[in-house]
Parts: C-alpha cells; structure tokens; sequence
C-alpha cells in the first residue's frame, strides 16, 4: 500500500516532489523519484513496506532494459503464482517483490496481463522510449487513481490533493457533481473541477496528448449454479483461498472485528491459516453516545469472537474530539464523502499502527455482494406492501407517519424511524424506490434541497444507475446487489476505507471483495442472497462450519458512529456557526429555508436528519479545507 504520483508532459522535479510530499502519510517508509527530461515527464512514489521490505523493493522500479518505468499502489495476492509463470517462460527477477511482477507481467503480455492479476491495485507504467503512458485500477475499485488531462499534459496521483499541489488544475469545485441527493461521489466525478478518477475495472492509455479509456472486466449477472450444497462448497473454497491470499505479508496482519458476520467468518479463516498471534481491533462508544441510535453493542460480541478465536483483543472505547476529527478527516477524504464511519476506522487503525500492526484485514463488501443491506431487504418487502395494501389506503397512512416523531428529548425510537423511512419509499416503482431508499429525499423534496432547483432525474448519481438498474430479465434483488457491488461499494465504502486507513499508515484488505467472489455470487439466482428474510443466506450457511451461530444470526449493526448524538451535542454550535441561513445564502448552493427546516425538524424529534445535516456539514468544512 502507497502512493503514486506523475506528471507527463509537464511540470519538473519539483513539482513531482511536492507531489509526493503530499502523499507522506500513505508510505512513510521510503520516497523515491524518476524524471525523464525528454519527454519533461516523471513518476512519483511513496512506500509503505508490505512485501520484499528490503531496498530492491524501492519505486519507481525499472524493468532491466531500462525502457519501462512503473509505480505502483497495492497489492498482488497471487504474485508468486504469476512469478512461476513469468520464471518458467524465461524472466529472471531482482527483487522478490509483487512491483516487479507487475511490471514484468505488462511487459511480457502487455494489457492482458490484468486479467491475471489478483489484487488490489493502482499503477502507472511509462515507457520512456515511446513517451507512452499505461494506467489501472483494480476490478472491484478498492485503490484510488485520480488524474487531470488537459491538451498534451496529463497529472495523476492515487489523492487529490497531491494533484492540487501542483497549481496545474483549477482550483474550484465541480457544481454539477455536487449538484448530487447522495453523499459520496459517482466516477468518473470527484467534486473538483477537471480533476476524475478512473472508474474500477478501468486501464487507460496516454501518448502524444491522447487519452483513451476501457474498460477491462465487469460482472456478469448470468445465473448457472442453482444446487445449493455445490454452491456452498464453491463458496468455502473461495472465501478460504480469498482470506489465506490476502494473509500473505512481510510484516504483521490484523483484523478489524465488529463481531458481525462479516468480519466474524474473515477472523475465522485467519486463524484457520495461522497458528501466530493475530490482533483484533473493535471500537466502543460510551452509552450516553448511543442513545439515539438504539443499535446493537458491537463489542460485546466482537468480544466473544476473539475470545474463541484466542486473539488478542483491542477494545478502543472513546469520545472522540469530534469537533476536531472532523476537519482532519475531510482533508484526507479529498472527495465530499460524508461518512462518519472514517473517523472509527481512522482510530483503529492509528492504535493499529502504534502496535505495530501494519495490515488489517476487514469485512467490507459483505452487505453489497452477498445481500445484506436492510435497503435491499425493504425495497423486496414494498412489493408484498404494493400488492396487499390498497393506494387509497396507503396514501392516507403514509401521510399520517410523517407527522410521527422518531425522537425524544432523551432518546430515539428505532422502531418508529425504520417505519417512517419504510414508509417514505415503499410506493414508489422499483428503481426509484431502491435510488431514494438510500438517500433522505424524493425526487421532489430534492428539487427543494437546492437553490438552483435542479431535477433528480438530470444528476449523473441517477443517470449512471438508471439502465443498470433496469436490466432486463435480471431478478430486482440481483439488481439491487449488482448496483451496491458497482457504485456503493467502490465509490463511498472502498474510498472512505482507503483513505481512512492510509491517513494512519495502515494497509486495509477486504478478502470478501476478491473478484473471484464477486464472480461467483453473480452467477446464483436471488435466493442465495434472501431466502424467507434471512439476508446473506448462502454467507451465513458456509460460516456455520466456522462461527457460532450466535453471531452468524444476531441482529445486525451497521458500522457506524452515534452521529445522532454527536450532531445534537458536540456538532451542535458548528452546525449552528456553519449551517445558518446567512452563511448557506452566501454558499449559494442549498436552499437556506429548506435546510433550516431539517435542521428544526431534527431537533425537535419529528424528523431523522442526522445523516443530511452530517452532509451538510462535512461539505461545508470540505468547501474551507479546499478552496477558502
């Protein structure tokens, strides 16, 4: 895990440097620069020493006739087996390093060679003989890889602000992107203007001021496995070679443990394959923080599990000083992503870090490949719900719970939230239905979130998933997981992981995400994802062979922070400070009385803003970290 940074025809030295500069937190272990003056290009790079920690594993790295030149972000699980491959077909290796692979693999079968890759990935390769640069990312979309192009000059870096630190691109923020109803950004859009990120799955080519774009994998949703004894043998096989890959490091690997399913079953297998110490790490916060979230305490099990499993447990309980976490977070989010489960990872990974522990594996990708979002649950729950309750009666219902509240002074009240949100989507058609039942607006209520009016049916968040979603002959489950596998995970969960990860030094792996999986659960019909309300149902059949069932069937949790606590206590005078009438007015981008409104509804219990007014918040402290 690194940072990788460029800049072809344009710039110098010392523009690359401070690239790099900027990139310090995502390998803090080495730098190193290699400058082409005649093509007045150079590659960039930062190292976190995961494999090969000796100097021979140094980037950029050069193949031995000298004309290719790579850096490189992340890691091959299944370097050595391409290694054989690349041996046996007469290549000989300086290093014992998964870099030099890479660069190998493209020089012997150029851009085929990331079909053989296993991984998680970002890297560039410069061909100094032809001025030529090649560029991927990794399938699923677990590595960033951010650029500018403008005429013959092309910038890139795997964070935004390393590009900015060039004074190359505008300094400005993108309005039609942030014209957006969600809370994270869809590729190739950032939030910044002229400033992309290659889509997950992409590789891209740029000479003589040409770039070209292509996709190079995507997930096929054909259903040809319908026994479920074979899938489940398929699927044993795959999450143990998945977890065993990714185990495979020069320096310690951990794990982040909530005690959920996901994680519980990735722990499992760790210590299926290791009979080594292995440290796990949860994170409490204290009862008084919880009390508007009602949700399920995570570390009691989380506890559980690392008890059977004989880890060794880290228990972080803390109250965060959110108030400055906040601004932090944000600058090394780049993107105006509003999640405040940045900030846990972000701590776990820094105790992480201050042991020792250097790679943590975790369970992301679990709810979107395998059918675990309540989102997915609901939205197949509102067709029965369409079906049996007339619309003249549902109307008059729906009308009725909006003027239900979902809080009091002292605490919410879960039950009448879940019901109130069901409620606010569940006549709608199936895409849209699924589209709202992840934001806080209908298309209606989202033409008065912002001052200019603009439609929802005109953003890219709704154009890039409309066909996906409409597939034909597509069961509306597959569907639904096929879009959180494309956007949700990669665009808000992977982005937020990655960056929170490395803002400590930490290399974060995701085992459920190995393409293989996704591959796989992509060829089964719905069932296997929900069957008779039991989400995960195939995930949760395998893990019986591995965890108790008491935490294969407990209720879930999301990974999350008590931000309904937090925007009522410590946020509350910078929400009042940056969320007023005047200072949105002067923002020019939010309708002021609307957002005034939500601001009162959710004080006053009627109405679960929480997660809008964090938007709001975290985007306006983006606007003054970036641009003021």
């Amino acid at each position: 895990m690194c940072g990788i940074a460029g800049l072809i025809n344009c710039g110098n030295k010392h523009l690359l440097n401070q690239m790099t500069e900027h990139l310090a937190h995502r390998g803090p272990d080495n730098s190193g620069h290699q400058w082409f003056d005649r093509w007045q290009s150079g590659l960039g790079h930062r190292r976190l020493s995961i494999i090969d920690l000796s100097p021979a594993g140094h980037q950029p790295m050069s193949n031995v006739r000298g004309n290719l030149w790579i850096t490189y972000n992340g890691e091959i699980y299944n370097y050595q087996e391409i290694r054989a491959q690349l041996e046996a077909a007469g290549c000989r290796f300086r290093s014992n390093s998964d870099t030099e692979v890479v660069l190998k693999a493209y020089e012997q079968w150029g851009e085929t060679c990331l079909h053989k890759l296993n991984g998680m990935f970002a890297f560039a390769i410069f061909d100094q003989e032809s001025g030529e640069l090649f560029a991927a990312r990794d399938r699923v979309g677990i590595k960033p890889f951010y650029y500018h192009a403008k005429g013959v000059a092309l910038v890139f870096a795997s964070e935004i602000k390393a590009i900015l630190a060039t004074g190359l691109t505008p300094k400005s923020p993108d309005d039609f992107a942030l014209h957006t109803p969600t809370r994270y950004q869809i590729s190739p859009y950032t939030g910044f203007q002229d400033i992309f990120k290659l889509p997950p799955g992409h590789c891209l080519t740029f000479s003589g001021g040409e770039l070209k774009i292509k996709q190079y994998w995507d997930v096929e949703t054909a259903e040809r496995l319908h026994d479920e004894s074979s899938a489940c043998d398929e699927l044993d096989w795959l999450l143990q070679d998945s977890v065993r890959l990714q185990m495979i490091a020069d320096v310690p690997v951990g794990v982040f443990l909530s005690g959920g399913l996901d994680s519980s079953i990735i722990s499992a297998l760790v210590r299926k394959n290791t009979e080594q110490d292995v440290h796990a790490f949860t994170i409490k916060f204290a009862d008084t923080d919880q009390k508007f979230e009602k949700m399920v305490d995570d570390s009691f099990y989380a506890r559980q599990v690392a008890g059977q499993l004989g880890f060794l447990y880290h228990e972080l309980e803390i109250e965060p000083k959110i108030d400055e976490l906040l601004p932090k977070m944000i600058w090394h989010l780049d993107e105006p992503l509003a999640d405040p489960a940045a900030i846990n990872t972000y701590l776990i990974s820094r105790a992480a870090r201050e042991l020792g522990i250097i790679v943590l594996l975790n369970g992301m990708g679990g709810d979107e490949i395998f059918g675990g979002y309540r989102k997915q649950l609901a939205c197949l729950k509102a067709d029965t719900y369409q079906k049996v309750v007339p619309g003249f009666l549902r109307a008059p219902l729906e009308k009725a719970f909006e003027k239900v509240p979902v809080a009091t002074g002292r605490q919410g009240l879960k039950m009448l939230r879940w019901s109130k949100r069901f409620l606010s989507f569940a006549s709608l058609p199936q895409v849209e239905r699924f589209l709202v039942a992840d934001l806080a607006f209908s298309a209606q209520e989202y033409r008065s979130f912002f001052r200019n009016g603009v439609g929802y049916y005109d953003t890219h968040y709704f154009q890039s998933q409309n066909a996906r979603l409409n597939l034909a002959n597509v069961p509306y489950l597959t569907r639904m997981c096929l879009n959180d596998t494309k956007v949700f995970l990669p665009e808000h969960n992977l982005t937020y992981s990655d960056k929170a990860t490395m803002a400590a030094g930490i290399e974060s792996r995701p085992p459920l995400t190995d393409h293989r999986l996704v591959e796989f659960m992509f060829s089964l019909p719905p069932e296997f994802r929900i069957r008779k309300n039991v989400q995960k149902y195939l995930l949760k059949k395998v893990s019986e062979k591995y965890v108790d069932r008491e935490i294969i069937y407990r209720p879930k949790a999301p990974f999350g922070s008590p931000l309904r606590s937090w925007i009522r206590g410590p946020l509350a005078p910078m929400v009042d400070d940056l969320l007023n009438e005047d200072s949105l007015k002067k923002r020019g981008l939010y309708n002021s009385a609307f957002v005034s409104k939500l601001i009162k509804n959710d004080r006053s219990g009627l109405e679960d803003n929480a997660h809008v007014i964090w938007t709001l918040l975290t985007n306006e402290v983006w606007f003054q970290t970036f641009f003021q």
